[in-house]
């Protein structure tokens, strides 16, 4: 292994360790070998040095697995879904997600006790397997297709909460209750009937009544357990929002548990970004457009636009399709328009903020 200028890559160097930004977001993982355009990318992002292997490999020709359907270069995404770490990723967080299944209906049946440090435990190996931070929404942009299982969504969501509790800068202690009360956040689920967990159309009004349930059934469930009382009320308020249009008691602003703020902002978000059983998943930049319209309004401040100040910037260099059809690569980001980038297609830039007759549709 050895210290290169970036000035000095050329293609068939092996990345020897994942390259990040100076902000901590992944650029290209380990074991990539280099392109021109991997070249390109490690330029534009302003880095000096990088880390590779000492013998060379040759780069495959473009019409061999470097072209993606419809001749175009293999985007960003699927470079990431083709590394190992994607896939041991995938494997071990389905596998975590049975255990889960299986620990969470033991709860409900109060036949294990309610070990906050064990339960956690595989969430924290996940996050060494996706290269902390900074990739951990490489990962999951991957597995929006995944199904909408309360396993896979819990675990989804202790994940972003601890992500975003980091951005946020919080003390450790915090940012470990924020992961365990993600975690935990939909206990309650599992006292509800499972027909409609399982139903395959849209909840009736009644039926969602009966769905709603969940947060005072999970706080039954936990309310006499000896763990975190932020743990408690993030399972009772997760679906509380600022403006008092939330439930199960439409409280408001600084009343609703400040952990309970953080696991909100991350269930949404992963709730409108994963497949349903009855609708696809929503384009993140969808997701990120409505948060910018009603954030300040419906969600904790500081939780809100720091988890969509950073979240933006997990999509540079993916690309993406617009609704004319066209598709290209993230390159900048508008930070008085989060929702609308930059966005590279062939030999022109289209500045989204400016162009309000485009969008993007999908991250591909």
């Amino acid at each position: 292994m050895k210290l290169v200028s970036v000035n000095n890559l050329i293609p068939g160097m092996v990345v020897s360790e994942n390259i990040y930004t100076l902000d901590d977001r992944l650029v290209l993982p380990k074991d990539t070998v280099l392109d021109e355009k991997d070249i390109e990318r490690i330029k534009s992002h302003s880095l000096y040095n990088i880390f590779v292997e000492d013998e060379m490999k040759a780069v495959a020709p473009k019409k061999e697995g470097a072209k993606a359907s419809g001749g175009a270069d293999i985007s960003y995404a699927e470079k990431i879904r083709n590394t190992e770490e994607f896939i041991r990723f995938k494997q071990d967080i389905e596998e975590n997600a049975e255990k889960l299944e299986e620990y969470f209906r033991m709860l409900a049946n109060e036949s294990v006790p309610l070990d906050v440090d064990k339960l956690t435990e595989p969430v924290y190996h996940l996050f060494v397997e996706a290269g902390g931070t900074a990739g951990i929404f490489d990962m999951l942009h991957n597995l929006r297709d995944n199904s909408d299982a309360v396993y896979m969504h819990s675990l989804n969501v202790s994940l972003i909460s601890n992500t975003l509790a980091t951005w946020m800068r919080l003390p450790q202690e915090k940012i470990q209750v924020a992961t365990a009360a993600g975690l935990l956040h939909d206990i309650g689920k599992m006292l509800v009937p499972s027909e409609l967990l399982k139903k395959t159309d849209p909840l009736t009004e009644y039926e969602q009544k009966v769905m709603d349930q969940h947060v005072v059934k999970g706080y039954e469930l936990v309310k006499d357990k000896d763990i975190d009382t932020h743990i408690k009320n993030a399972i009772l308020m997760h679906h509380e929002l600022c403006d008092g249009t939330g439930f199960p008691f439409h409280i408001k602003g600084d009343k609703i548990d400040e952990i309970a703020s953080i696991v909100t902002v991350a269930n949404v978000y992963d709730n409108l970004t994963t497949k349903k059983t009855y609708r696809a998943p929503i384009c993140p930049f969808e997701v990120i457009a409505q948060f910018e319209d009603e954030g300040l309004q419906k969600y904790e401040p500081n939780a809100i636009m720091t988890f969509l100040t950073n979240i933006v910037n997990t999509f540079i260099a993916n690309r993406v399709m617009l609704n004319s059809g066209q598709t290209g690569e993230i390159v900048f980001i508008n930070p008085d328009h989060l929702s609308r980038p930059m966005v590279k297609c062939g030999e022109q830039f289209v500045d989204l903020a400016k162009d309000r007759g485009l969008s993007i549709v999908a991250v591909i």
